[in-house]
């Protein structure tokens, strides 16, 4: 129950929490939108855990430039 307020009140702020994240990512993958995934993620002891799916290494590579190109991106059209 908690959990769900908790989701509930980071939607309301605009805020995405990492369940809600993988609940979209899920739901492309069950409709056949994704052919594979690259995640890095910070546990709660901030340890950085990457993983990824069935790429090769270098196309792994080449995904995390993508989404490194689009997070400053988004970062410079915040100011």
């Amino acid at each position: 129950m908690i959990e769900k307020i908790d989701e509930l009140r980071a939607k309301k702020e605009g805020r995405i929490t990492p369940k809600a994240m993988i609940t979209n990512l899920l739901q492309a993958i069950e409709s056949g939108e994704i052919k594979g995934v690259i995640f890095v993620a910070k546990t709660k002891d901030d340890e950085i855990e990457t993983g990824w799916s069935n790429v090769q290494t270098t196309e792994a590579i080449g995904l995390l430039e993508c989404g490194k190109a689009e997070v400053l991106q988004a970062m410079f059209n915040q100011n």
